[in-house]
């Protein structure tokens, strides 16, 4: 194994079961991932002192292989860290987002328990598939909240949809 660099990114813990879902316990920076290649983006050869503060509340680490250190360097100020949490956190929304419109627009089946029925999927069912897959619990992150952006989300899209509009 080639010698490697750790950059442990903080993040949400439900962005972290996400990350681990999509790359495994640890990612390999490569310019061949999203991740990798932002992360490769943002490193710097200078040290600058910042004043943001970071919440500690759970890691992702990324392995950084040494010929990039070499390369592009190995600094990265705290307030990249916190763009860089910021774009996983709006990837994570956007396949949410995805997920949703795909399993609605396809019309897919549900097998509801309670009545012994088989029902069109919709929102809340797909975005509790979503967060189960990724065994995020509601305590990580809600439902209902999710549910209560996913809406604002749709409203946004179909104000702008209707704005481009000609009239």
């Amino acid at each position: 194994m080639t010698e490697t660099v750790t950059l442990n990114i903080p993040l949400k813990s439900y962005l972290k079961k996400y990350l681990q879902n999509k790359y495994g316990s640890v990612h390999i920076a490569s310019r061949s991932s999203w991740l990798g290649a932002y992360v490769i983006d943002i490193l710097d050869r200078e040290y600058r002192k910042s004043n943001v503060t970071i919440k500690k509340e759970d890691f992702f680490p990324v392995a950084i292989p040494y010929s990039i250190v070499c390369d592009v360097g190995f600094s990265v100020s705290k307030a990249k860290l916190t763009r860089l949490e910021v774009m996983i956190r709006k990837v994570f929304y956007n396949d949410l987002y995805s997920y949703i419109e795909i399993s609605r627009d396809n019309e897919l089946k549900v097998y509801n328990e309670e009545h012994d029925s088989i029902i069109k999927q919709n929102a809340l069912i797909a975005i509790n598939q979503y967060l189960s897959f990724f065994d995020i619990t509601e305590d990580e992150l809600s439902a209902d909240s999710v549910y209560r952006q996913y809406s604002r989300y749709k409203k946004d899209k179909k104000e702008n949809a209707l704005k481009e509009q000609p009239v």
